[in-house]
């Protein structure tokens, strides 16, 4: 392998390689020949990726071919500026569909690690000064063991371990996973709510009728928890995910109820492999009868029965993976940089993240508190800048005062804005202790907020035959804008309520 062979391929002439019939012939036969590949190397996967994603990041190769041979290439991507951009010094370059994908590796044939990547981060290197490199979730230790013995790439690369629960069907302990006591009996409780049905999505129709079902249910949860709504932060990942169940990329299916959808698992499937690495959501009216974990115990049995030798649940820490798996391996997350201040903030984080699992608490844990507590000082910020400055705001209009009262409806709950009130995290995460609790509302919004929220829940009656009555909780959410009707709306909401009770 000779540096001539080796050069870099940048933007629109990387969608034009993956467009020519000749190409994809030779990559798809280097795919199936590298060692440690996963779905997220497939040339399909790579292709759909970088048309969907080219707004936001550019396409950039390093590959070494002679003649006809491809003998190695690594696929990568330069995130772009808002602006559409490329800041040539300190970009972030990423592993192509970086958290739309996985994991993150080379094709090289065995044993070749070492020469390609040498000359091919070199010459990135070059080209984007103090860059950082960031493959995220290297499938195996084997593409990466010669870092250590080469000192020019060691003192400029961080390789970071994490776990990987798997639940692997022919391993010894797949069978008793199987048997576990709580994890039947939580099927057997579902079962007993309703009619359960387990249903694989196989029609593109119906694919995109429950994605965008579930991923309200998503949303919800992710901003309960996190502050964040995927649906905002990623749009193309809809198009993305459209355009690889169209090439059976995807396995899709939903657990539900009394045919209503409680849990929705998304994964990418290769021959022997499903990995959980699209989406796991659950509706959280159904939170009593633990949707989500009832599914991955139900979706492991049907794997087995489709053939699947792997069913990797990710790395993670989560507890309910750590419930399902049998065995597990290590995974790692390689960065690399010139940059000494970047290098530095990597290893510490690299060390502390190990000395918070020597203590037991996930380094997502930790992080998540400090968010918080960023969150709760810059609130308390805008409070008193509130209070100091004032805010006025401009009442709803009679003539846009048209009063549509829904129930249960969570797309109102994502509709929350109201800068003189909570926080919307604080609002979420408040909504969906309350849904799961087993409280229901009633709603009102507009195209871009919500209006107004009243909560009740269920509880014995005082009659003879203790039938279950709706009770108006003492707590309900009106926005300033409708001000001048928050006791007609009240009225309004708690008529539906008593027309319910009978």
């Amino acid at each position: 392998m000779n540096q001539e062979n080796i050069r870099l391929v940048k933007g629109q002439q990387v969608l034009n390689l993956l467009e020519d019939p000749a190409f994809i012939e030779r990559l798809t036969i280097l795919f199936e020949e590298s060692v440690g590949t996963t779905v997220f190397q497939n040339p399909i996967f790579i292709k759909s990726w970088y048309q969907t994603k080219y707004s936001e990041y550019l396409p950039l190769i390093a590959i070494d071919e002679a003649g006809f041979n491809l003998n190695a290439i690594v696929f990568l991507a330069v995130k772009k500026e808002p602006n559409g951009t490329i800041k040539r010094h300190q970009a972030k370059i990423v592993g192509v569909g970086e958290y739309d994908a996985e994991y993150q590796t080379w094709l090289v044939k065995e044993g070749d690690d070492e020469r390609f990547l040498t000359e091919a981060w070199s010459l990135i290197l070059k080209d984007y000064p103090n860059c950082k490199i960031i493959f995220r979730f290297v499938p195996s230790f084997n593409s990466l063991s010669w870092i250590y013995k080469n000192s020019q790439w060691k003192k400029v690369s961080v390789i970071q371990e994490y776990h990987r629960p798997l639940l692997q069907m022919s391993h010894p302990k797949f069978k008793d996973v199987m048997k576990k006591r709580h994890l039947k009996a939580k099927y057997n409780r579902f079962r007993r709510a309703g009619k359960m049905d387990f249903e694989e999505i196989n029609e593109i129709n119906r694919f995109i009728e429950v994605y965008d079902e579930v991923m309200v249910l998503y949303d919800f949860r992710q901003g309960a928890l996190f502050n964040k709504t995927p649906s905002e932060s990623n749009p193309l990942r809809r198009s993305l995910f459209i355009s690889l169940f169209r090439q059976d990329l995807l396995h899709v299916s939903v657990l539900k109820l009394d045919d209503v959808i409680t849990s929705c698992i998304i994964g990418m499937k290769s021959k022997l492999w499903m990995h959980l690495s699209g989406l796991i959501t659950y509706s959280p009216f159904y939170s009593k009868h633990s949707p989500g974990l009832v599914h991955l115990f139900v979706l492991g049995k049907y794997l087995e029965e489709q053939g699947f030798e792997y069913f990797d649940l990710s790395p993670g820490g989560d507890g309910y993976k750590e419930r399902m798996a049998s065995n597990a391996d290590k995974v790692y997350e390689l960065t690399i940089s010139q940059d000494p201040f970047f290098k530095t903030k990597i290893d510490i984080r690299k060390k502390f993240h190990a000395l918070l699992l020597s203590r037991g608490v996930r380094s997502m844990d930790f992080n998540l508190k400090v968010k918080r507590s960023k969150h709760f000082i810059k609130l308390k910020a805008k409070d008193f800048k509130n209070r100091i400055v004032g805010k006025k705001v401009k009442l709803l209009q009679e003539s846009k005062k048209p009063m549509d009262l829904e129930t249960n409806n969570i797309k109102h709950l994502l509709l929350y804005n109201d800068d003189l009130g909570t926080s919307r995290w604080d609002f979420l995460s408040n909504a969906f202790k309350k849904v799961e609790a087993g409280e229901k509302f009633i709603s009102w919004a507009d195209d871009n907020k919500l209006l107004f929220c009243l909560w009740f829940h269920e509880t014995i009656g005082n009659s003879p035959d203790n039938e279950t009555a709706l009770v108006i909780n003492e707590d309900y959410y009106s926005h300033p804008v409708v001000a001048a009707y928050k006791e007609e709306v009240l009225k309004t909401g708690t008529s539906i309520l008593h027309s319910l009770n009978r």
